[in-house]
C-alpha cells in the first residue's frame, strides 16, 4: 500500500503524473484542462475516456506506451497500490517515485527483472540450441 507516502508526497507525485499526461495528450493533439484538486473519481472517468480515445491520438508508439504507464500509475493511486513494488511488495522509496513516478518496482527488484530478461534473451540466442 502507499501508506509509506504522506498525503503531501502523494499530491506531489499525482501532480507530476498529471503534468506528464497533459504533455503527452497535447503532443497527440488533445487539449485538456482540469483542476488538479478534482475528485479522484472525476479524474478516473477522464482517464478512462482518454484511454478510449488513445487510438485516435497522433502519438508515437513510445508516447502511447508512456501514456498507458501514466494512466496505470494514476489508477494505482486510486486503488491504493501506488508505491508498492509489484515484484517484492516492498515500499518504493519516495525519491525513486519522484525520479520516475510511473515505476512499478524498487531498484533491487528492477535489477532482478532485467537480469532475468537478459538471461532469457541469451538462452534464446544460443547458437548451439537448434530448437529440436
Amino acid at each position: 500500500m502507499s501508506g509509506h507516502l504522506s498525503a503531501e508526497q502523494l499530491r506531489e507525485l499525482r501532480s507530476l503524473l498529471l503534468e506528464q499526461r497533459a504533455r503527452l495528450l497535447e503532443r497527440g493533439g488533445v487539449e485538456i484542462s482540469e483542476d488538479l484538486d478534482a475528485e479522484p473519481m472525476d479524474l478516473q472517468e477522464k482517464a478512462a475516456g482518454e484511454v478510449a480515445r488513445r487510438d485516435r491520438l497522433a502519438l508515437t508508439d513510445i508516447d502511447r506506451q508512456r501514456l498507458f504507464e501514466v494512466l496505470a500509475a494514476l489508477g494505482r493511486m486510486e486503488d491504493g497500490t501506488y508505491g508498492e513494488c509489484e515484484e517484492s511488495g516492498e515500499p518504493i522509496p519516495f525519491g525513486r517515485l519522484q525520479a520516475e513516478p510511473t515505476t512499478r518496482c524498487t531498484v533491487e527488484a528492477q535489477e532482478l527483472v532485467e537480469a532475468e530478461a537478459s538471461r532469457d534473451k541469451a538462452v534464446r540466442r544460443d547458437p548451439s540450441d537448434t530448437g529440436y
